[in-house]
């Protein structure tokens, strides 16, 4: 922010607050029982708002190489690129006095929301253009707000949470969840039934209905316990998450997830209810290994 030497005070144009320079210039003010410093609040403020494109840099390739196996060094890659932004980003957040904090996280997330807008303008293909918004939701599910986190402060946590909020309000569809990273790895060792809970979740039938609870027993006490299953689970989890991931952004991802449902969820929950768990085995293999074929051939790619 620039003000001209004669004046006092200026407006803020996001918040309209009155802000005494001298006050700025002094650079100090007590809280928490730390001493903030607000010039060092703005400066780094600045870089931040002018240097959220960097952080969106590469996205298609890390969203396409993001598994199971690869996130650790996914993300600690994408932390150290990004090094001098989110200390840059650490730095003005701990020197934000309390009543100026929601105004920092609407010019932050207002900054991260229009670098998203101004890709999506330059697309004119509604089917292209659908693409890169689910690409850039997730990369901001598993990147970006999972680095902003990492900070490990209140203000922080509550920067991701306005990014997601306002992330949504914006983007038809796009309702991502500001988790961090620990929460993801755990997601992946609670071996998370990710096809069936991505129907559920589609069809608005939540994460703890009795469908999903019956096909995570099935994996659990039948698959997992006969001759193969083992591998037959851990195979399934090395596909899952990108199976999910390209479903999700297909155009007809509705039309897809309802199709699952009707094929090979239902009946195998129905098999489940009737007992005859060999058959709900046949039914799931069938599921999985004709998603296999649709996404995961290298001409799918």
């Amino acid at each position: 922010m620039q003000a001209p030497k004669d004046r006092e005070t200026v407006i803020c144009m996001f918040c309209g607050k009155n802000i005494p320079l001298a006050e700025i210039i002094k650079g100090r003010q007590e809280e928490d029982g730390r001493l903030l410093d607000t010039a060092k609040c703005f400066e780094n403020l600045n870089f931040v708002l002018s240097g959220v494109d960097g952080i969106f840099r590469d996205y298609q390739k890390r969203v396409h190489d993001f598994k199971k196996d690869s996130y650790t060094d996914l993300f600690e890659s994408y932390k150290e690129e990004n090094y001098a932004y989110f200390t840059a980003l650490k730095i003005c957040l701990l020197n934000t006095a309390q009543e100026n904090a929601d105004g920092v996280y609407h010019q932050i997330a207002r900054a991260v929301i229009s670098q998203n807008e101004k890709e999506l303008d330059v697309v004119k293909k509604k089917s292209d253009k659908f693409a890169i918004q689910m690409d850039r939701n997730m990369f901001m599910a598993i990147f970006v707000l999972p680095a902003m986190k990492e900070i490990h402060s209140a203000k922080a946590d509550s920067l991701a949470e306005t990014i997601s909020t306002e992330w949504g309000n914006t983007f038809k569809d796009s309702n991502i969840i500001a988790s961090d990273y620990d929460s993801i790895i755990k997601g992946f060792h609670k071996k998370l039934c990710y096809v069936t809970t991505a129907v559920c979740q589609n069809l608005h039938m939540g994460e703890e209905c009795e469908e999903l609870r019956l096909i995570k027993d099935f994996r659990d006490h039948y698959l997992a316990e006969k001759d193969g299953g083992q591998e037959m689970i851990a195979s399934y989890y090395d596909i899952a998450p990108t199976l999910v991931k390209k479903i999700s952004r297909s155009t007809n991802a509705p039309e897809i997830y309802k199709m699952l449902w009707l094929k090979f969820i239902k009946p195998c929950v129905d098999f489940i209810k009737s007992g005859n768990n060999s058959a709900c085995e046949e039914v799931y293999c069938n599921m999985v290994n004709t998603l296999r074929t649709e996404y995961m051939e290298e001409n799918h790619e």
